[in-house]
């Protein structure tokens, strides 16, 4: 039996033990949706963004070979990857739900362009799954009520159980981009224990560690058009920090990662308050490689190794992230909190990411036909930092994995008419540079959103 075989043993096995069982469960159920019909529902998305970024850059510090250095440049910088401003179609969606029965739901997310998603932006896929998933089984989402004990399954290309779901900003925190920013195929146990507590239990394909910028390009590394000795830079490389990248079309690490939290909820519909903690764990092994698509960089303990002989201080190659998540109602005010620590092969690494929302209501500034227009706002500030407890030596090809990070993100989402808003926000970072100095490549993001559904 081959390594990659036996790593992924576990999933098969409690894919297998857990499929008929739970298929059977969610027909003999009856959730609160059971009334309403089955059916196939099929939604189209468009983002249009207007981008406003600050030009930084951080002269890497090694004597690099010719071949290396663009021309024109005097070395190699990490640098703002599309600097100005700039007005872009940023991404396509189509969005397919199924309920094959009261109990089976199905979901797939493809995405056309996702400009500020892709990761090397200009060689990534422009066509890609976002998600693909079948759920059996009732899952209560965070701040949802949970009338009694249940049990869920949840099979294919989905978020980490940990993720923000509900997100106010366009933008991403520090942690947001770090940690479970991108699907991961898997299969995850659920459930409640009666009305106040839950579980997930995860285990699937780890996405491969890799780098990106935070904001919202995430640059350039390791494309075609940065082959040393032919080089014609299409985007910068960004100030990239270390995250779990987009999967791969198969499980190219060959372990299988494994996860699992419990939480406690309380919530009162009526008085619109709640109040939800988590705590959770992952862990997976690292491989000594791992392909990312449209970049020659490889992901895992190639990346962190470096080039030239120059490596970060690993040690082993365990990937350990544990943390709480906490998220909170009153009224028309909704919290999220998350604190993070993290292990990767020896580089440790904490934080926290804290979003505050307030949502009202607004009577409609005109009226286009029989629809008031502008309905409702929704202020947002989210504050995010990363600690790093380890040091990039000196040329190390990537010395902002090792910055400690300041993000502060403010904007307002204003609902213009259902189905359409428009989201203005500006991030402005604080970054602690190697040798002493700051940065703070800020960065403007307006965004109008579409969903076009066959109702509407």
């Amino acid at each position: 039996m081959t390594r990659r075989m036996r790593s992924t043993a576990p999933l098969v096995a409690l894919v297998l033990a857990l499929a008929i069982p739970m298929q059977v469960a969610a027909q003999e159920a009856a959730p609160p949706s059971a009334s309403e019909p089955t059916g196939f529902r099929l939604s189209l998305e468009l983002k249009l963004n207007a981008r406003d970024s600050r030009a930084g850059e951080f002269l890497i510090p090694y004597n690099f070979p010719p071949s290396w250095i663009p021309p024109g440049e005097d070395g190699v910088y990490e640098k703002t990857p599309a600097p100005g401003q700039s007005f872009e179609l940023s991404n396509i969606a189509v969005v397919a739900d199924g309920d094959f029965s009261p109990g089976i739901h199905g979901h797939i997310r493809l995405h056309f362009l996702d400009l500020y998603n892709r990761n090397p932006t200009s060689s990534d896929d422009r066509i890609f799954v976002r998600e693909a998933w079948l759920l059996m089984g009732h899952r209560w989402e965070a701040l949802q009520p949970m009338p009694g004990s249940s049990l869920f399954l949840l099979v294919g290309k989905a978020p980490r159980f940990t993720k923000q779901i509900e997100r106010n900003l366009e933008s991403y925190g520090l942690w947001g981009t770090a940690v479970g920013r991108f699907e991961e195929v898997q299969a995850q146990l659920g459930g409640s224990i009666g009305p106040h507590v839950y579980f997930r239990l995860q285990a699937g394909a780890a996405n491969p560690l890799f780098m990106r910028d935070p904001n919202a390009l995430a640059g350039d590394n390791g494309t075609p058009e940065q082959v040393p000795g032919n080089l014609h830079l299409i985007y910068q490389s960004g100030f990239p920090i270390l995250y779990d990248a987009k999967s791969n079309d198969i499980n190219s690490t060959g372990h299988t990662q494994l996860g699992g939290g419990i939480g406690l909820r309380f919530t009162d519909l009526e008085r619109r308050i709640g109040l939800d903690v988590l705590a959770w764990y992952f862990r997976r092994q690292l491989a000594d490689e791992t392909p990312i698509r449209g970049s020659y960089y490889h992901g895992d303990l190639e990346l962190l190794r470096g080039v030239f002989g120059i490596s970060l201080p690993v040690s082993g190659r365990d990937k350990v992230e544990q943390g709480v998540n906490l998220q909170g109602r009153l009224g028309g005010m909704k919290l999220f909190a998350q604190g993070i620590w993290q292990d990767i092969a020896g580089l440790k690494r904490d934080g926290v990411e804290v979003e505050l929302a307030y949502r009202f209501s607004l009577p409609g500034l005109f009226a286009s036909g029989d629809s008031p227009v502008v309905n409702w706002a929704q202020p947002a500030v989210r504050f995010s930092t990363i600690s790093n407890h380890f040091s990039a030596p000196t040329g190390y090809v990537a010395p902002s994995f090792a910055w400690d990070w300041r993000k502060l993100d403010a904007g307002v989402r204003v609902g213009i008419v259902r189905g359409v808003d428009l989201t203005v926000e500006y991030s402005h970072n604080d970054v602690v540079l190697s040798n002493g100095g700051r940065l703070h490549p800020d960065e403007g993001l307006v965004t109008l959103f579409f969903a076009l559904t066959p109702s509407s």
